[in-house]
């Protein structure tokens, strides 16, 4: 029979195989299927011997998430559906009005037929007071229209040299993401795949977001990549 014991550092299954909470798994005989669930990421293990059996590892009330994806991909919905367990969630707007666009209006009300009734909902690219202060779990959607926002507040699409502003507002985000002790799952675009652009104001953005990207991403959040509307633990 297989032996399963949990420590400070996760799971250990016959004294070899580790299950850590941030999803780092290999050893060699072992299948293991991590599955993401609202209660903590699930190890599905079948043993050598052909045993199955299964972790969780506890989620801390904190758990921070980032959903990465293309265009149309399917990481608004993917984020919505980690946080449908928590009826308290606010939805944290960072997109312009619909003023005068149909299409983005249509866009948006989309997003809010599909979301729980129950979901409070805020406009806003202020973040920082939000990430600080205690409260239900958020869902920030998304961080490319936040980055979009700021740059053109900062105009640095036609003077460049007040990037150190965007700068700035990036590392005060990533610092009260760092801190922040509630729930939220942030959904951003991943814009670095593609071919260079051909202009410096949009290799400008593309480079800042995959800065903010980056820094965003780093443990202990936990990364997903959102393709064809399917997660994939990063």
């Amino acid at each position: 029979m297989a032996d399963l014991s949990t420590d400070a550092e996760g799971a250990l299954i016959d004294g070899v195989l580790r299950l850590r909470p941030d999803g780092q798994i290999a050893i060699a005989g072992y299948t293991v299927q991590p599955v993401r669930t609202p209660d903590g990421l699930r190890y599905d293990v079948q043993t050598p011997t052909g045993e199955r059996l299964s972790w969780t590892t506890p989620t801390p009330a904190y758990e921070r998430t980032l959903v990465l994806g293309g265009a149309r991909s399917g990481k608004s919905t993917l984020a919505e559906r980690l946080l449908a367990p928590h009826p308290d969630t606010l939805y944290v707007a960072t997109g312009y009005t619909a003023a005068g666009d149909p299409e983005w209006a249509e866009r948006i009300a989309l997003h809010q037929a599909r979301r729980p009734a129950s979901w409070g909902s805020v406009e806003t690219i202020d973040l920082v007071p939000l990430l600080t202060a205690e409260g239900p779990p958020l869902l920030i959607d998304c961080l490319t229209l936040w980055l979009t926002r700021t740059m053109d507040a900062a105009n640095v699409w036609t003077t460049p040299e007040r990037v150190t502003e965007v700068d700035q507002a990036i590392d005060d985000l990533v610092a009260a993401w760092a801190a922040t002790k509630r729930r939220v799952v942030a959904v951003s675009n991943e814009v670095g795949s593609g071919i260079v652009p051909a202009d410096a104001p949009t290799r400008l953005f593309r480079d800042l977001m995959g800065r903010l990207n980056t820094a965003i991403a780093h443990p202990p959040t936990t990364l997903l990549l959102c393709t064809a509307g399917h997660p994939h633990p990063l």
